[in-house]
């Protein structure tokens, strides 16, 4: 019967296929490190390499590397590559924190628009359906925060155990603070992490190295305006660093 070698076949096309991967990993670490190798083409695109290997004219070879010019810096410019590296990471770890705190603030608002529904429902009625609510003075007012006349306060009919106004006060007052928290989350989430990304990603008009730094700047503003806890990626940059208490000594 003939040996099946299959399987070796297959051992041995995936170890050529991790050693090529290993090869062209080492080789780009070695060009954004700066250290020349003559490879850099091959992790700049088909375009380039086409240009190289049939010749294009001027115009069309400008054209490429515009169309590759992060590429480009990436490959050439090892500050940049860190900066911008550094930067995609913590925009990403700004991502997932945004995303956890905007998850918990609609949990938070919909249970304070829920306290809110049942303080209106436990409260007492105008005869036209207004919600009214007494106050600790024993003054009436109704869900709009409009005073009730006392004509109309004498014929609301109270069962003794409506909630108080201020307690409708503080219920609104919960719901709204939840829902511009949860606003300003999701206005962070798209206006600025929205925009850095979608400039991270312009391959046309990448972002500067200065732009780089000041996004993280805006993105740790950010995180810290909505008190949010930096993730791991930004705490070395934006906490300051714990020093010892030490005691004075003695001179005397």
């Amino acid at each position: 019967m003939a040996y099946d070698d299959s399987d070796l076949r297959d051992v041995f096309r995936l170890a050529e296929v991790e050693l090529k991967r290993r090869e062209d990993d080492a080789d780009l670490k070695a060009e954004m490190a700066g250290l020349p190798n003559g490879k850099m083409a091959r992790f700049l695109g088909e375009d380039h390499r086409d240009e190289r290997r049939h010749g294009r004219s001027s115009g069309d070879a400008r054209k490429t590397e515009n169309l590759s010019r992060l590429q480009m810096l990436l490959a050439s410019n090892p500050a940049y590559a860190r900066a911008y590296t550094q930067t995609l990471d913590e925009l990403g770890d700004a991502e997932d924190a945004t995303d956890r705190a905007i998850a918990k603030a609609q949990a938070d608002l919909e249970a304070a628009q829920a306290q809110l529904q049942r303080t209106l429902d436990k409260a007492a009625k105008l005869p036209d359906g207004t919600r009214v609510f007494r106050d600790a003075r024993g003054e009436v007012w109704n869900e709009r925060r409009e005073r009730v006349g006392d004509e109309a306060a004498a014929g609301i009919e109270w069962r003794g155990d409506e909630p108080a106004y201020e307690q409708f006060l503080e219920d609104s007052e919960s719901a709204k603070d939840r829902l511009t928290r949860l606003e300003g989350l999701q206005g962070f989430r798209v206006d600025t992490l929205g925009r850095i990304r979608d400039r991270m990603m312009d391959r046309d008009n990448p972002l500067t190295e200065h732009e780089l730094h000041s996004a993280q700047t805006d993105m740790r503003n950010g995180l810290k305006r909505f008190e949010i806890a930096p993730p791991v990626s930004m705490r070395a940059a934006i906490e300051p660093v714990a020093t010892s208490s030490l005691p004075v000594p003695d001179l005397g």
